[in-house]
């Protein structure tokens, strides 16, 4: 099915938005990292910033890879407005009105794009399909491994976004630092109740491997999904480095955090990771026009 990539992208934003409602709903003001809202308007409040960031920035990807209406155009201009310095921040987790366009958008984006790309599949044996004729290939071993391994660094962060302490788990909860309270933050849990930047991370980087799945991927699309791999990755290795490693004392270094764009070494860094896998998708498209491709 062509919609299938995107559905399953949109799908696991959608489990993550109804978790955000209940937890930030059902725990008090103040029992959430940086926020102090709670029920109704709390629910409301955070569900909006969350659409910002991360599902604006994911939604950005797959327009596009699949929009080809006006209203793919309109979708993402209004998605864009979470790029905007200060908009998306930890330090303005209650919504305001800048967050509007951005959540109108991601939710505009999902109507756009739920039914995948438009045309025909692109027909087996074709070397240049034209533009309108599309197709999904088969995922290979390591993309299945990646996404494999997003999903277990995640689970922290998933127990978290329900609004409990991965710690709790039977079995597995004794490998994973959560409840403990932080190093010289006592108050401070070290994988705190509610959303965090290292889940946003893995979800922008599951979106990338899923969306980039579609033959012919344009070249707009093909950037920006190699670039949102690498910067997912890279915000989410930071975020469960320190909170499963320097908080446990493992270590004492942190890993550079490139949440924000910043003219630096490690945002360089990202940049030319992205271009290496820019490069290796397109290569492995051309490489198997005649068959499903997997990486």
């Amino acid at each position: 099915m062509r919609s299938l990539p995107v559905r399953v992208v949109w799908i696991i934003f959608g489990v993550v938005l109804v978790a955000t409602i209940a937890t930030y709903w059902r725990l008090p003001a103040g029992g959430t990292y940086q926020f102090d809202d709670s029920g109704p308007s709390g629910a409301v409040s955070r569900s909006i910033t969350y659409l910002n960031f991360p599902v604006a920035i994911a939604a950005v990807g797959m327009l596009l890879a699949v929009g080809r209406s006006r209203w793919a155009v309109l979708a993402g201009a209004l998605c864009l407005v979470a790029f905007w310095p200060g908009v998306s921040s930890d330090d303005h987790l209650t919504a305001r009105w800048i967050n509007l366009p951005a959540a109108v958008g991601a939710v505009l984006a999902v109507i756009v794009t739920w039914q995948g790309p438009s045309g025909r599949p692109a027909p087996r044996g074709r070397r240049d399909p034209s533009p309108g004729m599309v197709s999904v290939a088969r995922p290979g071993t390591v993309r299945v491994l990646a996404l494999g391994v997003l999903a277990a660094w995640a689970v922290p962060w998933i127990v978290a976004a329900i609004g409990f302490y991965g710690n709790d788990l039977p079995i597995v909860g004794r490998l994973i630092r959560a409840a403990q309270p932080t190093p010289g933050e006592p108050a401070l849990a070290s994988v705190h109740r509610g959303l965090h930047e290292g889940l946003f991370g893995l979800q922008l980087a599951a979106t990338a491997l899923l969306v980039s799945l579609y033959r012919p991927l344009r070249r707009p699309a093909r950037a920006y999904l190699a670039g949102l791999l690498v910067y997912g990755v890279a915000i989410s290795a930071a975020d469960g480095w320190n909170e499963q490693v320097v908080k446990r004392g493992a270590a004492s270094f942190q890993l550079p955090n490139v949440l924000y764009p910043a003219l630096s070494w490690p945002w360089a860094g990202v940049l030319v990771l992205a271009a290496v896998v820019y490069v290796s998708w397109s290569w492995q498209e051309r490489r198997s026009p005649r068959s499903p491709v997997g990486t």
